[in-house]
């Protein structure tokens, strides 16, 4: 299944959640913000809320700092 991640094409297995695709690339769920096709996805919905062919999904990473 093709998908977009912060604009860069990915192939994706079927079935595969918000949660899974955060494992896979080993992201912090506690500090990573998901939009899907423009949407925010709730953390609380990361490991039921299934991707579909051609999703554009927004990965962003709240870093500490300053």
């Amino acid at each position: 299944m093709k998908l977009e991640i912060n604009g860069k094409e990915y192939i994706a297995g079927r079935d595969v959640t918000v949660q899974k695709l955060m494992e896979e690339f080993k992201l912090d769920l506690k500090s990573t913000a998901v939009a899907v096709n423009k949407s925010i996805v709730p953390k609380s919905s990361y490991g039921d809320f299934v991707l579909r062919e051609n999703d554009k999904i927004d990965v962003v990473t709240i870093a500490p700092g300053g």
